[in-house]
């Protein structure tokens, strides 16, 4: 990011520290008087925000021309155990750094995914050499190169109860959590290492799953380990999803309104998730932590039936908005130009979009004393964010410039109306005169104004000028 629009102090101020606090209700009407309001202008328009959206899947923005994808902010990569650990205790950080590296370059924040067991083997073959597991047949499922849908294929999946089986996991997921737990561009891991695809079943396999025990030792190892980082639970195996949105984290679901894919009177939507949220007890987990889907098939697949099936396309987005979805994984495959318009009034809504409803503040204030502002804000979103924006109020004169923080705490901010009454203290050493006051909310690790509002006015370093403030 441009390192020029970082937070700079006023020449001469030295170590002197912009601090804030929050105003009781007790700022006197003499400091009121004289009020600015400013109202700004609401956007109706798709705004690109961390965390919110559709997303990159294996790739990147700009890798792959996608008729009508939309730009993401998030990339979703998903690894196999036999990539992350090809030799016991050899772990390839490497593709985790050099992903997070790309992403910071193309704009966007990774999540992540880690799976140990597909169609084909992909625990390591070191592990494989010293584990019986499992052998067996299973139906191809046409994406895997080289194989053919319903082929069927000799493959071999670990004992999730195994006692090594769990020592690796623990140091695997343990290992990668040290690394880039808490990492600011790491917008979400799911909970994996178990069942087809680290998605907690074993469906069409003769492998069983872990005995509950087991199977919460493991959720309980990722927030031991990575419990700075946004985490999601697979929808499916019941005592899991209740074990892990009780301790904060949120949902991810596969096939969203896929009537008609795998059965013409059957369908996730409908008859499994609901059930699935109400027997885990994550019908309020979006509160805490994202909920996720994932289309079934391709996005042109959808189109064969959802049209005329269920609603049509705004009976399914609706209803990952009313679990409070905050992204989707359209998997970087074409969208057909009838689903654009219910998919942009989606991204309208998903996660959380702020709009700032109005804002009063003083026309003009003494150096080292407070600034009081009084801003009505609304969440016109369906979720809060889950990283902890800082929004903030920039002074500027010329080519210097003040930042002060506010401590309105935005994970707090569910759909709805925020009152935020702040009282920010000026420094002493402020020169006197005219400045322009802006507003944005900041990344809370390199201090960018990294959330665009839904309002007009925006400038290209991201701060949204609202007034002039006079010092004396």
């Amino acid at each position: 990011m441009n390192s020029t629009t970082r937070r700079r102090f006023l020449a001469g101020l030295g170590a002197v520290g912009a601090t804030a606090w929050a105003a009781s209700r007790s700022t006197t009407a003499a400091e009121m008087q004289d009020l600015i309001e400013v109202t700004p202008r609401e956007l109706d328009e798709v705004l690109r925000n961390p965390g919110i959206g559709f997303e990159t899947g294996g790739c990147f923005n700009g890798d792959r021309k996608v008729r009508n994808y939309p730009e993401c902010s998030i990339a979703y990569f998903r690894f196999y155990w036999d990539r992350l650990e090809p030799e016991q205790g050899r772990y390839a950080f490497d593709l985790i750094e050099q992903l997070l590296t790309k992403a910071r370059e193309r704009g966007q924040d990774l999540a992540l995914r880690f799976m140990p067991m597909d169609t084909e083997p992909k625990a390591p073959a070191w592990f494989r050499a010293k584990e019986k597991g499992f052998t067996y047949q299973v139906k191809a499922a046409g994406w895997e190169r080289g194989l053919k849908k319903g082929q069927m294929v000799e493959t071999w999946a670990p004992d999730f109860n195994s006692p090594f089986f769990l020592e690796r996991q623990e140091a695997l997921v343990r290992a990668f959590g040290e690394r880039f737990n808490g990492h600011p561009d790491l917008v979400r891991m799911d909970i994996g290492s178990i069942g087809r695809w680290g998605e907690w079943h074993t469906s069409g396999t003769p492998v069983p799953m872990p005995t509950e025990e087991n199977a919460l030792r493991v959720i309980d190892w990722y927030f031991q380990y990575w419990g700075r980082t946004p985490l999601t639970m697979l929808v499916g195996y019941t005592p899991g999803l209740r074990h892990a949105v009780g301790r904060g984290a949120g949902w991810r679901a596969d096939s969203l309104g896929d009537w008609g894919h795998f059965s013409d009177r059957w369908c996730h939507m409908v008859h499994a998730y609901p059930k699935l949220v109400a027997a885990g007890g994550a019908a309020e987990a979006w509160k805490r932590g994202p909920v996720t889907f994932e289309a079934p098939g391709s996005m042109e697949d959808l189109e064969r039936y959802v049209p005329n099936k269920g609603g049509g396309y705004d009976a399914m987005w609706d209803q990952a908005l009313a679990w409070g979805a905050s992204s989707y994984h359209a998997k970087s495959v074409p969208i057909p130009d009838a689903q654009v318009a219910p998919m942009e009034r989606f991204l309208k809504r998903c996660g959380y979009r702020f709009v700032l409803r109005s804002l009063q503040y003083p026309r003009a204030v003494n150096r080292g004393g407070p600034l009081g502002l009084r801003m009505q804000w609304e969440n016109v979103g369906v979720a809060p964010p889950y990283r902890p924006y800082v929004l903030a109020v920039r002074l500027q004169q010329g080519d210097r410039s003040l930042v002060l923080d506010t401590d309105a705490k935005l994970t707090d901010w569910l759909p709805g109306k925020h009152e935020v009454d702040a009282r920010l203290q000026l420094p002493s050493e402020l020169a006197a005169g005219d400045y322009e006051m802006a507003i944005g909310i900041l990344d809370p690790h390199d201090r960018e104004p990294e959330v665009r509002l839904a309002i007009e006015g925006r400038r290209t370093d991201g701060w949204y000028p609202m007034g002039r403030l006079g010092v004396t």
